[in-house]
This record gives C-alpha cells, sequence and structure tokens, in this order.
C-alpha cells in the first residue's frame, strides 16, 4: 500500500480494548490472532473474518473476492480480479522457451518451497524455481557454500542485500559465478498476494526481458 494512504487508518496493536475502542463493523485478522482475543471478540459479539497467506493465484483471487463481499462492493473485487488475470497474460513466457533457473534468495538466506504464491508467480513469468528443483521446501536455509558449488542461472536477491539480516545475499564471492546474473525482487512482493501480484509479475516481466 502507498505510505500516505497508510497513513490515514488508525494503528493498534492488536488489543481488544484498541479494537473495541474502534467500534468496528467487522475485524479480518490473519490465522495467528491468539485464541483468547478471538474469544473476547465472539463474546463482544464482534463479527471475526480469518485470512491466511495465499499459497497460490486462485487462493488469492478467491480471497479479493470474499474481502469484497464483506466489504459490500462484490464488483469492485471482480475488477481487481480482471486486473491480475490481465498483468498475469501480460508477464506470461513466451510459448516455447526454456523456463531461466532461478534462485529466488530471501532475507537470512532462505528460499521460497514450491507450493507458496511466490513460486507460482515464478512458474508463470518463465522462471524454474532452482531450489525447490533440488529438494529444498519452504524457509529452507541455503548456505552460500551450496549456491557457490552448484550456481543457477539467476540470483533473485528479495530485498537489500547491503542490509544487515543480507550480508549474505550481496557476499562478494557470487561475483565470481561468471554465468550466474543477479537482480532485486522487493521483498514485499514475496507473499502478499490482491494487488500486489501485479506489481510482483511486472517485476518478473522485467527482469526476463533483461535477460
Amino acid at each position: 500500500m502507498d505510505v500516505a494512504l497508510a497513513r490515514r487508518f488508525p494503528v493498534t496493536n492488536g488489543t481488544v480494548e484498541e479494537v473495541l475502542a474502534l467500534r468496528p463493523d467487522v475485524v479480518v485478522s490473519g490465522t495467528f490472532t491468539p485464541p483468547a482475543t478471538r474469544a473476547a471478540f465472539a463474546r463482544l459479539g464482534i463479527r471475526f473474518e480469518e485470512v491466511g497467506i495465499a499459497g497460490s493465484v486462485a487462493e488469492s483471487e478467491a480471497q479479493v473476492r470474499r474481502l469484497a463481499a464483506l466489504a459490500g462492493q462484490p464488483q469492485r473485487g471482480e475488477v481487481l480480479v480482471g486486473r491480475i488475470e490481465a498483468a498475469l497474460a501480460k508477464a506470461a513466457a513466451p510459448s516455447g522457451v526454456s523456463p531461466i533457473p532461478t534462485l529466488l534468495w530471501e532475507p537470512g538466506g532462505i528460499v521460497p518451497g514450491d507450493t507458496t504464491l511466490v513460486a507460482e508467480l515464478l512458474r508463470r513469468t518463465g522462471f524454474a524455481n532452482f531450489a525447490a528443483a533440488r529438494g529444498l521446501r519452504q524457509a529452507d536455509y541455503l548456505p552460500l557454500e551450496r549456491v557457490l558449488a552448484d550456481p543457477p542461472a539467476l540470483v533473485l536477491v528479495a530485498g537489500n542485500p547491503r542490509a544487515q539480516e543480507n550480508r549474505l545475499l550481496g557476499h562478494p564471492a557470487l561475483k565470481a559465478l561468471a554465468r550466474t546474473r543477479r537482480a532485486t525482487f522487493a521483498a514485499n512482493l514475496l507473499y502478499c498476494g490482491g494487488p500486489t501480484i501485479i506489481r510482483a509479475v511486472e517485476r518478473l516481466g522485467e527482469v526476463r526481458g533483461a535477460l
């Protein structure tokens, strides 16, 4: 979300007292809401809707439709789904082109599994999940030594490689991989789904075009 737009909304730490003071018609939260908090909302008669992390485009579009219906704006949900589908079609890899073996390296040196939203976006835009092809699953750690011994065609660095937690991703030894290209991918595009899919596939399309 645009920062200026986000600043228009009040912020809470998710406590029942703070939420109750806002007198909401409905509370939308993730799957990590404590059971005691859910029980308190139920006792207070506040409608609680849980939305998890989407693992695919289909799940994400279903969430868009669900939230749009919840807001009384189903048509706006369909418009957004249409925009997502159009972006996916535009960024799709040309037929007959071999997928590019790509390591998506996340902060801390972890990798995405093959059943995540970002893994599907990689496939649909012409990339092959390098880590998943080697048996690594969601949030598995991939050491630098293994990358140097078995380099991919592309390392897609999620986040700022100069940040303290990302020193591994910007290690100078990676420069020795003459046949491996590197590109960046914003960390906030990894899991959010919804309208974020549009920006994610646009970025992946840019990367593939540059290669």
